[in-house]
């Protein structure tokens, strides 16, 4: 059996065949679903993908942006959490600016140098909130050098089995450091 064509007049008063309809409607019916299906997963990928590349930017943007504030609070010599202690005011100033959820300035560093002394050369004082240790004054007296360092790691949106071998810690690890010359301040207020 072959397709029944059959001829109607068409608006410009011409016969043209018109096939069956059951071909025309009938058999396509799930055609979209399938297509969406096979192109669904990579379209999902790319936005997430998207999505994570934005939110990392934003958190990276975020967190520099504090450690930046916390170098400058540290610079003036300031004590401002009622400790006693400049390292812990430093720590609280850069934890309070930071506003990525999951990132907390657990692990930030702060190292000083003396004055006359080229970052990079001599030994610097140090203190990491990791570990809670170090030299208490490492935040510096004045004219000495401080540097904040933070490292944090960002989980990702995306799927991680294609997207692993690229991110081997399950997530986005970045540093943000930032350097400041302490002002001339009062020495009596460095720990």
């Amino acid at each position: 059996m072959g397709k029944v064509t059959r001829s109607v007049f068409g608006k410009s008063g011409s016969m043209q065949p018109v096939k069956s309809g059951g071909s025309r409607f009938g058999l396509t019916k799930g055609q979209t679903m399938v297509e969406f299906a096979m192109v669904a997963p990579l379209f999902f990928l790319l936005i997430f993908a998207v999505m994570d590349y934005a939110g990392l930017l934003f958190a990276q943007m975020n967190v520099q942006q504090a450690v930046d504030d916390g170098g400058r609070y540290a610079s003036t010599g300031q004590e401002s959490d009622g400790t006693g202690s400049r390292i812990s005011s430093i720590i609280t100033t850069v934890q309070n600016e930071i506003s990525v959820p999951g990132v907390n300035a657990s692990n930030l560093q702060i190292c000083s140098v003396p004055p006359g002394t080229t970052p990079g050369t001599g030994t610097p004082l140090c203190y990491n909130s990791t570990t809670d240790s170090g030299n208490t004054g490492a935040a510096g007296g004045p004219q000495y050098i401080v540097t904040l360092t933070l490292t944090t790691t960002l989980p990702l949106l995306a799927p991680l089995g294609f997207l692993g071998q690229f991110f081997p810690t399950a997530g986005y690890t970045f540093t943000s450091s930032s350097t400041f010359l302490n002002e001339p301040f009062n020495p009596s207020t460095t720990d």
